[in-house]
């Protein structure tokens, strides 16, 4: 058992730091010191409204490993590693199709320690190795960038498409850079006028044309001779009625935003659905299964890991950190805990 520092989190904006004892790695684990941890929306999520009682919380995580346990052999010790947040258990019939439709994933989530704190086991399947010298604080960015691969991919963004991101948050700025590596021949980038960092960090990314929607609807938004043939929108379900009129003929949108309640029920003309040959889909990086991939976009790319991480403060910092990125949407792009190793 090791001391340890963990935070803890309970609705509405509580924090606390802990100190409790963590256990050595079990069969199949691996105990990484936390050397950096990004601010989720998620996380913002939770301190709002989700943490209904204390809970740890963190899960864009780098580190080094401390110490693993049986059945380990991959990873050895003061080895650098990055981690994504769940992963496919590799062994149900669901597996050997789509592993990423595992129905019992494996995850670190909600375990006694996670990233905003000292220390964290984690499963062996969530860990990854480090490649070169790149920074923690990049490195612990593996789990948003699949997140955006995953929308990419899940429109089947290819050469030549023309491209419609919606939101330039990390996700929507991950996306523009992916959909550019994918080959895309023209991106454009939504938000409103006011998050100011987050459009020019998308031109940096790879976005032709930015649009100010709150300015300009982007119903009303003059695409030229060709619309988007693909749709990547994240942001509430509410947007996507809007979309489909956007969209090409023939259009894929594929979106990642949620909502709670009455928010999360939209109404579409299911004629024009049809008769324009669009396609919605569904995009959900859990479990995750772009671990390896992240890592090499961040590295071949790294002009992603400079634009995205914006802000960077110590453990004791969180509370006032939470409140920035919750608070400042024109400065704030990533926000990135980075602890002294």
């Amino acid at each position: 058992m090791r001391a340890h520092r963990s935070a803890y989190v309970r609705a509405p904006w509580q924090f606390e730091v802990r100190e409790l004892p963590l256990a050595d790695p079990g069969p199949g684990q691996v105990l990484v010191r936390v050397a950096a941890c990004g601010v989720c929306g998620t996380d913002l999520h939770i301190a709002d409204r989700q943490a209904t009682d204390w809970q740890p919380f963190g899960h864009e995580v780098a580190g080094m490993v401390e110490a693993v346990g049986e059945g380990v052999s991959r990873f050895s010790l003061g080895q650098r590693v990055a981690l994504d947040s769940s992963a496919p258990c590799g062994k149900c019939v669901t597996c050997a199709r789509r592993p990423d439709l595992c129905p019992t994933p494996l995850s670190y989530w909600s375990w006694p320690a996670m990233g905003f704190g000292d220390r964290l086991l984690s499963p062996q399947e969530c860990v990854f190795p480090i490649p070169g010298e790149m920074p923690f604080e990049v490195a612990c960015l593996v789990e948003p960038v699949g997140v955006s691969l995953d929308l990419v991919q899940t429109a089947g963004v290819g050469r030549g498409d023309h491209v419609l991101v919606v939101g330039p948050g990390p996700l929507g700025l991950g996306a523009v850079c992916a959909a550019r590596a994918a080959g895309a021949g023209k991106i454009w980038l939504a938000g409103r006028s006011t998050s100011v960092a987050r459009m020019r960090a998308g031109t940096a990314l790879g976005a032709d044309a930015l649009i100010e929607m709150d300015l300009v609807p982007l119903e009303k938004f003059d695409f030229g001779a060709r619309r988007p043939d693909k749709v990547l929108v994240t942001a509430p379900p509410e947007v996507l009625p809007g979309m489909m009129e956007v969209a090409a003929f023939g259009g894929v949108i594929a979106y990642i935003g949620i909502a709670a309640g009455p928010k999360a029920r939209i109404a579409l003309d299911a004629d024009a659905f049809h008769f324009r040959k669009l396609q919605l889909r569904a995009s959900h990086a859990s479990p995750g299964t772009h671990g390896p991939e992240s890592l090499r976009l961040l590295g071949e790319s790294p002009v992603l890991g400079r634009e995205l991480v914006s802000h960077r403060f110590a453990f004791g910092e969180l509370a006032d950190a939470m409140a920035m990125a919750r608070d400042d949407r024109k400065t704030v792009k990533k926000m990135v805990m980075v602890n002294l190793l």
